[in-house]
């Protein structure tokens, strides 16, 4: 009787991938086994070690091989496994972009010291980042600082696409603008002069140096993202003679650079002069390698304060997975947004308890605050969760005209808090849009919207992007822009607290329609 083939198991593959990558000359094989297994399975290192006996899968067992291969041949580890940790955030990885180093993170340390300082000036910082690669410079300044707002710009397509990936992944849609350009030629000329830091990690090797480095990053990097020239300043010194343009009196130039340029580099600084003060910074391993230079003047005088994007442009059939999880945080922070609709543009909040955009979205509007909020539900189901002793006919009434724009106006359950009920009878309006975006945003949020027409109390309904008043869009936290609304007009609105359907204004669908399908005498 043959013997069954023994079982990859965890502990087999983990014991017979640092052997093979021993006999391969990597430097950490235990640490490359670790997190190819890692990455091919979805557990932690620690997990790793308490799952020995786990069997691998057919899949796990292709892609592991796949990796060692990759791993075996020099490819680094990033580029594997595609992914890479950077201070606090995870950032996708991938050949032909510059794989972040941990001696950025002195680098980024300089700069949030500035955003502090632009804070203290009383305004949230403007950075602008040159060569931004993966993102991982942009993207945690925006994560480890909100309200902050990054412009970064690279020559590589590439980069530029993974650094846009990245931002999206992290939800820093709204804080973070990447821009495919040479250095600043792609930024706006109307922010020059705005920006509180310039920082870049610019290819600062010199030319002579590049081919003694590492095999497996001479040979797998790009060559764009490591060459600096003769003497490794080359785009430094392209990067001096714009930063005086760019940034704001105060503000603060932040490059990484090669050990035997640094201080090179901080003497050109000072002979432009306009510098109050220039220095080179130590990295993790006491290597002269970041060069801090802070413009003459202060933060808190001279330039535009320049805020992060109010308005997205959006796709109500088809919501970009990142616009709605930047959106739910919005939202979810208290903010109060308009947003497109079926039927007409709406202004409102999450309708949360003791949200204060519900507060908020009264003031903008110009309502009083007695009145009520209706509310735009995620699902058909959300009207027995938040409509009690709701009627039959008004079942059917949702079965045949939701999605659509059609409110129901029921007894409220439980679930509804105080604020957003009717105090004179205890009733809420439902309404379930023909809006992928809404209902979208309403199951990311966990809770409905509270949302009415965007438009000052009293003024016609703004049907298309164009038509918001500009004063609300001044006022809210973000515009989503979905052109023009498909049905460009309000929703019916129908009384379901009685015996019989009462319409109480009569909008997109006609009353003839409601009474037909809501006949009391045929639900009884």
């Amino acid at each position: 009787m043959a013997m069954e083939p023994e079982a990859w198991t965890i502990r087999r593959m983990l014991d017979w991938t640092i052997g093979y990558l021993e006999r391969r000359s990597d430097g950490r094989p235990r640490l490359s086994a670790e997190w190819m297994l890692s990455n091919v399975t979805g557990l932690s290192r620690v997990q790793l070690y308490t799952s020995f006996d786990r069997p691998l899968s057919a899949d796990e067992l292709a892609r592991m091989h796949d990796a060692v291969v990759r791993r075996g041949a020099g490819e680094p580890l990033q580029y594997v496994t595609g992914e890479m940790p950077f201070r606090h955030i995870v950032l996708h990885c991938e050949g032909g972009v510059l794989i972040p180093r941990p001696e950025t993170e002195v680098l980024v340390d300089a700069v949030l010291a500035h955003v502090d300082v632009a804070a203290a000036a009383g305004h949230d910082a403007q950075v602008l980042e040159v060569g931004t690669g993966t993102g991982c410079i942009a993207c945690s300044i925006a994560s480890e600082r909100p309200g902050s707002h990054v412009v970064a710009t690279d020559l590589s397509p590439a980069a530029a696409a993974l650094a846009m990936r990245n931002r999206d992944a992290l939800g820093l849609a709204r804080a973070v603008d990447v821009i495919t350009c040479d250095l600043a030629s792609g930024v706006d000329p109307a922010l020059k002069g705005t920006f509180d830091v310039l920082v870049s990690n610019p290819p600062y090797i010199p030319s002579d140096v590049v081919p003694t480095l590492p095999r497996e990053v001479v040979g797998f990097e790009p060559h764009l993202a490591l060459d600096g020239g003769a003497d490794g300043l080359d785009v430094f010194r392209r990067l001096l003679e714009v930063a005086p343009d760019m940034l704001r009196p105060g503000g603060m130039l932040a490059c990484e650079l090669f050990e035997t340029n640094a201080e090179v580099a901080a003497e050109l600084c000072r002979r432009q002069g306009g510098w109050a003060r220039v220095e080179v910074r130590e990295d993790l391993t006491h290597r002269p390698r970041v060069l801090v230079a802070v413009r003459e003047g202060d933060l808190a005088a001279g330039g535009v304060m320049v805020r992060p994007r109010k308005l997205l442009a959006v796709d109500q059939d088809r919501p970009e997975r990142m616009v709605v999880r930047d959106v739910a945080r919005v939202l979810l922070d208290g903010g109060v947004i308009v947003v497109p609709t079926d039927s007409v543009y709406g202004i409102g909040c999450a309708a949360t308890p003791g949200n204060p955009g519900h507060a908020r979205t009264f003031q903008i509007k110009r309502r009083a605050l007695s009145q009520t909020l209706p509310w735009l539900i995620a699902d058909v189901q959300d009207l027995e969760r938040f409509g009690h002793r709701v009627p039959k006919w008004a079942y059917a009434l949702a079965r045949e005209f939701w999605p659509g724009a059609l409110t129901l106006v029921v007894r409220a359950s439980p679930l509804v808090p105080a604020e957003y009920r009717r105090s004179d009878d205890g009733t809420i309006a439902l309404r379930l849009p023909d809006s992928n975006l809404v209902r979208e945003i309403a199951r990311e949020v966990g809770a409905p919207l509270a949302i009415t027409s965007a438009n000052t109390h009293g003024a016609s309904s703004a049907t298309s992007g164009e038509g918001i008043e500009g004063r609300i869009a001044g006022e809210v936290d973000l515009v989503l822009d979905g052109g023009p609304s498909p049905l460009a007009a309000a929703s019916t609105i129908v009384d379901c607290t009685g015996a019989d359907p009462r319409v109480l204004r009569e909008g997109a669908i006609p009353s003839v329609g409601i009474m037909r399908v809501a006949d009391p005498d045929a639900w009884a």
